[in-house]
């Protein structure tokens, strides 16, 4: 049981490893966005994109739902910002 916490806490940090997921992450801070919005703000292509998604599904930290094509996508838990900011404070000391 413990094990299994542990490796899903090194899943979420590994998943927060690289700068574009946490960018996405920002983007979808005041709530559900399209894929489509998110890869006009974010210099990736469409492939790449999907990739980092498909990291931050397997995290747990975001989640997604279809709308007809549209793939839209939304925090789990907000608090994940919380864990960035912190993160961030940390940096600056």
């Amino acid at each position: 049981q413990q094990l299994r916490g542990v490796r899903f806490v090194e899943k979420i940090f590994k998943a927060l490893s690289c700068s574009w997921r946490i960018e996405i992450l920002r983007l979808l801070k005041n709530g559900e966005a399209c894929q489509c919005e998110i890869i006009k703000q974010i210099p990736l292509d469409v492939t790449t994109l999907s990739r980092h998604i498909k990291i931050l599904k397997e995290a747990s930290l975001i989640l997604e739902r279809r709308e007809g094509t549209k793939k839209l996508l939304r925090l789990r838990d907000k608090r994940i910002l919380d864990i960035l900011k912190i993160a961030e404070e940390l940096s600056k000391q």
